[in-house]
């Protein structure tokens, strides 16, 4: 699959090294009657409300394409409060062609097949960003296309009043396809080409915020070839004009070790060595936008096609949070896009778009493999009160526990073993409320005396499953919110997220 390929065709060799990553196996800290106490960073960042979003995506098959026209799937997807989508997707959008809404199809090199499928056009991503509330991100097609023609596609965008505010120059150009080779030999090279879209589209759009594609160097993707090992740095040096670089962190759970604490810790292992690593290399002045993330699992492409079939659980779901709530703290970090909306229908020609285990990534379910139709997914139950909390000009502090606890986890990409932090947390401040998200990935309860601003607060919901538990997948499954008020302090159950509402 396209999709799959241009995220995930690199990991060669890295299933031979699965013992290795489970090696170190650390034991929790702390114990249940250990007393816990919240603490809050004292630096605070400013964000709004179009931090997170969605990937639009899949739209590769002919049923999913359709489904993005269904009222009802826009509706569900509105109740989830994204406030970015992703125009035309990933992969997608270096093969379609605006003006018809349908892939290109070029002699020698179908990207998927358009039989069946209809379009999405700019006049239906405007219907779809006015429903959801959304802002969009416009990733460009700088591979089979022009300057000229997307600059068109910008200018017929702003017609149909979508804000030109975010621009996106191309998805993932470092994958070694041959197509992408052969337009772009080197992250110089892609540079060179992409300074001047920007002067371009700068000289038409000057508000719009303009990133380039970078790779996660934390991943073993970047160690398969010298092109890949020198993107970054060739892309650095070269680069002039842009406000932003893209990422898109994924990460695997070792299946060798695949417990439940390595699921619901790797989100944090995946943040914590893309800080280490990737973001440490990033130049001053600009921003970082991750306009695609998830947990990954069996996929199309070898090797990763010999990986179990992971289930996508509540786990996951709070995986996935505490990487966003991570993201959402960092100074950096200017977007969180979730990958991706829908699980993709299986097809018989989809480019290989939504064969495998694309049900993990899944914000909503879209009814195929005995799925509910638009069913909230654990990633959805996980990220939408998150997302609901976000309003512009909110303040933001990384929460902490003292003392901190951590449970072991083991995960192939990246590669690691060891103690992973068990507990993520934000406090949001905006228009005289002070909201605190907590998550508590550990397999025990955990009594925490809250901060002075929390204390008292009247609107507490709290959010728990069994973390094995996979809604919109597995009948009956659900993720239970109860609700309750904070004295000084609050217990968390076992795999947990809540939210604290002071008036």
């Amino acid at each position: 699959m396209r999709e799959n390929i241009s995220r995930r065709a690199f990991t060669l060799g890295v299933l031979g090294g699965a013992a290795l990553y489970t090696v170190a196996r650390t034991a929790p800290a702390g114990s249940a009657a250990t007393p816990y106490r919240l603490t809050s960073d004292t630096a605070a960042r400013t964000v709004d409300r179009d931090f997170f979003g969605v990937n639009g995506a899949r739209i590769i098959s002919a049923e999913n394409a359709r489904q993005w026209h269904d009222p009802a799937f826009l509706d569900a997807l509105a109740a989830v409060g994204p406030g970015l989508v992703r125009v035309q997707g990933g992969t997608t959008s270096q093969w379609i062609d605006w003006r018809t809404g349908l892939f290109q199809q070029q002699s020698g090199h179908d990207f998927a097949s358009n039989d069946g499928r209809p379009p999405l056009l700019l006049t239906d991503w405007a219907e779809i960003l006015r429903r959801t509330g959304a802002t969009p991100i416009f990733d460009l097609n700088v591979l089979n296309s022009t300057v000229d023609d997307q600059l068109a596609m910008l200018r017929e965008a702003q017609r149909l009043g979508l804000p030109v505010r975010y621009v996106e120059l191309g998805n993932e150009l470092w994958v070694p396809l041959p197509e992408y080779v052969a337009a772009f030999p080197t992250g110089a090279d892609y540079a060179r080409i992409m300074n001047d879209w920007i002067v371009a589209i700068r000289g038409e759009f000057p508000q719009a915020r303009i990133a380039v594609a970078a790779v996660d160097d934390s991943s073993p993707i970047a160690l398969a070839s010298p092109r890949l090992k020198s993107w970054n740095r060739l892309l650095y040096q070269t680069i002039r004009g842009a406000d932003a670089v893209v990422f898109h962190p994924y990460w695997i759970v070792d299946p060798v070790a695949a417990d439940i604490g390595s699921t619901a810790g790797g989100g944090v292992v995946a943040w914590t060595q893309l800080m280490q690593r990737a973001l440490s290399q990033v130049p001053s002045g600009l921003e970082v936008w991750y306009t695609e993330y998830n947990q990954m699992g069996r996929e199309a492409s070898p090797p990763l096609d010999r990986l179990p079939k992971v289930r996508q659980t509540w786990a996951v779901g709070l995986s996935v949070a505490s990487f966003t709530l991570r993201a959402l703290a960092d100074p950096r970090t200017r977007m969180a896009v979730l990958h991706c909306a829908l699980n993709g229908a299986p097809a018989a020609d989809t480019g290989g778009g939504g064969t495998t285990n694309q049900a993990l990534h899944a914000l909503i379910s879209d009814g195929s493999n005995g799925s509910e139709r638009y069913g909230r997914t654990a990633l959805n139950f996980a990220l939408t009160p998150i997302y609901h909390c976000m309003a512009d000009g909110t303040q933001v502090r990384a929460l902490h526990l003292d003392p901190g606890i951590e449970a072991p986890a083991a995960l192939l990409m990246p590669v690691y073993a060891g103690a992973a932090e068990a507990f993520t947390g934000v406090e949001l401040s905006t228009a005289g409320r002070t909201t605190g998200i907590l998550i508590n990935a550990s397999d025990r309860s955990l009594r925490i005396t809250l901060l002075p601003s929390l204390i008292g607060a009247q609107d507490v919901s709290v959010y728990s499953a069994a973390p094995t538990a996979a809604p919109a997948f597995v009948p009956g499954d659900t993720v239970s919110e109860s609700r309750a008020a904070a004295s000084a302090d609050i217990e968390l159950p076992p795999y947990s997220l809540a939210v604290l509402r002071t008036a």
